[in-house]
């Protein structure tokens, strides 16, 4: 009755002529007069478009006319102006029957109408259809004890109007329990003190959302048990003010799983830690005995081959020592690797930096390469700076430039370059022939990189093109 008594209801007077004048303003009500003896009056529009009389057929006839026939029509319309005269209005809800002999719900409210001198001239009456309205109470009610999750409506002080079995079960409460409950206490104590201020909160601004993002919720049974949850929230506008609709899934088991992932993502990475800090130590024994075996080797030749056999696993262990120290087994950070193995390179050689320069301009955090291609990357680095730093500058003093840079969004370049001798000529002796350069086209195919050669003018430059972390389709 609420729109009604708010809209309608305070423009009634004792004038029969302010009640006409409001009368023939409103369509969407039958509005009408009675006399005293309960006898139509007044008709307006509202009232022949609902009850399907025209003001002609309708006029002298008792009210009564309107109520289903076999249900003592006449003994309930008196009854009902009884209690309108007794208690100053009569409202309720009840059948009411067309002209045409349909019936519909009406929302009713009698007042009654009295002069100056506080005698009753008769009534005014005020009949609204709410079988729309009620149609979709229905279908909103069936939706929402068919909603896959529980569903429960608070009012503006967070009272539960509504609620579907699903919420029954998750809480452990009857559904007499559950109707007029507050809705803190379906809240561990811990968290009710905050929670009508935040309902507050979200009514001054409702929109649907998920309810406490980035925080942890909780529910409490009725048995005192928490369990987590997650909560969706609608605002629903009534004639009984604005609602708000919680959609709540139970989400015990998706922590128990998310838990369990964690823990087996953990133990996999303690595995990978241990895996590669074993394999960074196992190389460097290996490192080792070649650097051992070197003091027992005569031949020039030979210790130069065993020179570059340590390069290329130190090359190898420089990239498990990153993915250790990094904590990431998925990518290396090639910025990172060419700094740290050009540092290396020069010292495993004896070469002087003052006399051979190193033109880096390689940004760490730019380019990242799978692990699985990381191996083969490594090691053409490594052969592409050892024969620049051999065999550029025989007499021990120039330049190298090493620059990588990102070519687009999937792919980056790689150069190599120096202004020394350049390359021999394929029948003469010298790098061309050497194991290092024979290997660079294998590890640039492996690595899936495009390799061109060039001419420094003075020197060589090699580039090598190729696909960045997460572009390239796995093997």
């Amino acid at each position: 009755m609420s729109i009604i008594d708010n809209a309608i209801l305070p423009g009634i007077s004792e004038s029969d002529a302010c009640f006409r004048l409001l009368a023939s303003c409103v369509d969407d009500y039958a509005i009408f007069l009675l006399d005293t003896e309960g006898r139509v009056r007044s008709w307006n529009a509202g009232a022949e478009r609902m009850e399907g009389y025209r003001a002609e057929e309708i006029i002298g006839e008792h009210f009564s006319l309107f109520y289903p026939p076999g249900t003592d029509a006449e003994a309930r319309a008196m009854s009902e102006l009884a209690i309108a005269r007794q208690d100053g209005r009569y409202a309720g809800e009840g059948w009411r029957m067309r002209k045409d002999g349909s019936r519909f719900l009406a929302d009713i409210l009698l007042k009654p109408l009295h002069d100056q001198q506080g005698v009753l001239r008769g009534y005014a009456k005020i009949t609204r259809d709410i079988g729309p309205r009620r149609r979709l109470e229905e279908r909103f009610h069936q939706v929402v004890q068919e909603a896959p999750n529980a569903m429960i409506m608070v009012n503006a002080a967070g009272t539960i109007t509504l609620f579907n079995r699903l919420a029954e079960s998750l809480f452990g409460y009857e559904s007499h329990e559950l109707h007029g409950m507050r809705m803190e206490n379906l809240v561990p104590e811990r968290f009710r003190s905050q929670h009508g201020q935040l309902r507050q909160n979200y009514l001054q601004r409702p929109e649907a959302r998920p309810m406490g993002v980035g925080r942890d919720l909780f529910g409490l049974r009725k048995d005192g048990v928490e369990f987590p949850i997650e909560i969706g929230l609608n605002p629903i506008e009534t004639e009984d003010g604005p609602m708000v609709l919680a959609g709540i899934v139970d989400i015990t088991s998706r922590k128990q799983v998310q838990r369990q992932l964690e823990m087996a993502l953990q133990e996999k990475t303690t595995l990978l830690n241990e895996v590669h800090h074993r394999v960074k130590n196992n190389l460097q024994v290996i490192i080792s005995l070649l650097n051992m075996q070197t003091h027992y080797v005569e031949e020039e030749s030979t210790r130069h081959v065993l020179q570059d056999s340590q390069a290329r696993v130190r090359s190898m262990s420089l990239i498990h020592q990153l993915l250790y120290e990094r904590r990431d087994f998925s990518k290396v950070d090639l910025g990172e690797y060419l700094q740290r193995i050009n540092q290396l390179l020069l010292s495993s050689y004896g070469l002087l930096t003052s006399q051979l320069q190193v033109e880096q301009d390689a940004p760490e955090g730019l380019v990242y390469i799978e692990l699985q291609r990381a191996t083969p990357c490594g090691l053409l680095i490594n052969e592409l700076l050892t024969n620049a730093l051999k065999h550029a500058y025989p007499a021990g003093k120039g330049s190298i430039d090493i620059r990588l840079s990102l070519l687009d969004d999937k792919h980056a370049l790689l150069v190599v370059g120096d202004h020394g001798i350049g390359m021999p000529t394929p029948s003469g002796p010298g790098p061309s022939k050497s194991l290092g350069l024979q290997l660079v086209p294998m590890l640039a195919e492996q690595m899936g990189a495009e390799l061109s050669l060039h001419d420094n003018q003075p020197g060589v430059r090699f580039e090598a093109r190729f696909p960045v972390f997460g572009t390239m389709e796995p093997a």
